[in-house]
Parts: structure tokens; C-alpha cells; sequence
């Protein structure tokens, strides 16, 4: 209901977007809400085919929002399904791999699925992303092992098979960085039960004490070569992006545009326009940076 008031509120073009408007080619865009669409696709000046949004434990899935989503020729919708439950403003709980693979969620789980399969569309799904991190409520401890992760992922893929919802697995960890508790092999769910692979990577520049600013290279290039060794399967830049902060940010934009094709395995780069914790990192955080960004949309279109 809330997507619906949302909506009616908003408007569906806000939902729908420049309809009209040129595909972005392989850029996508990940967004807090559908509703910014419509705004940031006037600015670049194409229509961002792929977008992908959250969803949080125990909330539904947002069957109006897709279907009005859907109304746009061509789209393709990709979920974050994150597994905690929102306590309050920016708290959260959260729900352990153990209680999914034991079945604890199933009733949940089952209408989540019944609701993908009734818009009749494909979705893909990335079940708890940077599950490889230590910072969120979800990821890895003594109570959320590795093997717990695997088993969540295996029972989830069951009972959405089960229920014959058309969902896209995407697999996607954040990059290695050096306290990560487990490698990607360890987490890795197995090919029969993923369609693509992913990875989240942020140049944070000088917003934090204990970071730099890191082209675009530094921040793939390791994690990109780990996750081949262990999958053959496509690959896509899940949330993805650059801070203004301690370097040139169109300049980085032009960087990765110009090393896209030399990491062959990627299909797709999804754009994290959020301003998340303070950090604003959307494209459209100065002109020189929509500009680079418009100018390698018509470079790899």
C-alpha cells in the first residue's frame, strides 16, 4: 500500500521515466526509490533500462511499484533483498542465515515469491549483498557463518523454483579488503544455483580517516580476478561509484569508462545514486561529472 500511495502521490511518469528517451546501453542505476527515475534520466538524456532498489526483511514485495516499473518497454528490475528488520530511523536487526535455511521465514518467503511470479516479469534478485562485509547487520560472525550463507541461499532458490517465480540469482560480495573474514570461495553458493555474478566497489577519496583515493582499477582489479577463478558466469558492477573528495571525480568517470572493455566478463554497472550516511554519491553531484557520464553513455551504447 505504501508504494501505491507513493505512486498516486508522485505520479507515474516519475515512476516510468523518459520512456522515450535512448537506453543508457549497459549502465544501470541503483536507487533508495524508483521515483528518482524520471528526474535523473531527463539529466542524462537516456533512459536507464536496468534498476535495481532494496527491499528489507519481512516488508513485501513491491508488486505496484513493478508493475507501474514495468509499464516502460524493456525495463529490468533488480531487487537488493536485504535481511533485516528496520527497527527505527537507521536501526536495524538482523536476520540470520540459520533462521532462513532452517525454514523460520518460509511463509514470508513463499509470498514474496508468489508476488514476483504474479507481474509475470523476470526479476532479479541479490540476496543479502557485501554479505562478505563486517559492518552491517546481516554479515559474517560466529552465528553467520559462510556455510549458514550458502545453505540460506540454496533454500531460498528452492522455494522460489518451488513456486515458479522468475527470478535472476545474482550473487554479489563487496570487494576483498583487508579484514574481510572470508573469501569468495567460501561464500560462493555454487553455479547451479546463481545466473550472475556481481561486485560493489566505492572510491571513497579523502571522506573518511582511513581511506584514499583509488582509481578505478584499484578498486576492481583484485576483486574482478578472485571472482573469476571460482565462476564462469556474467558478470555485473552491483553499486558502484565515486566521491568527489580528494580527486577529480569526471575524471575517474572518464577512467572507467575507458577501462570497461578490458574487463570482459561485465555486462552490467549499476550507478549507486544515493546519498547515503553523508556521502553523496550520485552522478549528479557536479556538472563535470554528468558530463563524463553522459559523454561514456554514447562511448559504450
Amino acid at each position: 500500500m505504501r508504494w501505491k500511495r507513493f505512486c498516486a502521490t508522485l505520479g507515474v511518469g516519475a515512476l516510468v521515466g523518459t520512456a522515450q528517451a535512448a537506453s543508457c546501453g549497459m549502465f544501470g542505476l541503483t536507487v533508495n526509490t524508483p521515483f528518482v527515475l524520471g528526474a535523473v534520466e531527463k539529466k542524462v538524456g537516456c533512459s536507464f533500462t536496468a534498476t535495481r532498489w532494496f527491499v528489507d526483511w519481512k516488508r513485501p514485495f513491491p508488486a505496484y511499484a513493478a508493475l507501474q516499473f514495468f509499464k516502460t518497454p524493456g525495463r529490468q528490475l533488480e531487487l537488493s533483498w536485504q535481511p533485516r528488520i528496520r527497527l527505527g530511523d537507521e536501526k536495524y536487526k538482523g536476520v540470520t542465515y540459520r533462521s532462513i535455511a532452517g525454514g523460520n521465514h518460509d511463509a514470508y518467503i513463499r509470498a514474496f515469491a508468489r508476488s514476483v511470479r504474479a507481474t509475470g516479469r523476470t526479476v532479479s534478485i541479490t540476496f543479502a549483498p557485501e554479505m562478505n562485509g563486517d559492518w552491517g547487520e546481516y554479515q559474517l560472525s560466529a552465528k553467520n557463518t559462510p556455510k549458514d550463507f550458502k545453505r540460506a541461499w540454496v533454500h531460498l532458490h528452492r522455494i522460489f523454483r518451488e513456486e515458479k517465480a522468475r527470478v535472476r540469482w545474482v550473487w554479489s560480495p563487496n570487494i576483498i579488503y583487508p579484514t574481510m573474514k572470508s573469501s569468495y570461495r567460501e561464500l560462493y553458493p555454487g553455479d547451479a544455483y546463481v545466473d550472475e555474478v556481481g561486485l560493489d566497489g566505492y572510491n571513497w577519496g579523502t571522506t573518511n580517516p582511513w581511506n584514499r583515493w583509488k582509481t578505478f582499477a584499484q578498486t576492481f582489479d583484485q576483486s574482478y580476478r578472485e571472482v573469476k577463478k571460482i565462476t564462469g558466469k556474467p558478470m555485473q558492477l552491483g553499486e558502484l561509484s565515486s566521491v568527489e573528495k580528494g580527486g577529480n571525480k569526471a575524471a575517474w568517470i572518464r577512467d572507467m569508462c575507458r577501462l570497461l572493455p578490458k574487463y570482459s566478463r561485465i555486462r552490467r554497472v549499476f550507478w549507486f545514486h544515493i546519498t547515503d550516511r553523508n556521502v553523496d554519491w550520485r552522478l549528479t553531484t557536479s556538472q563535470g561529472a554528468l558530463d563524463a557520464f553522459k559523454d561514456c553513455v554514447r562511448k559504450r551504447s
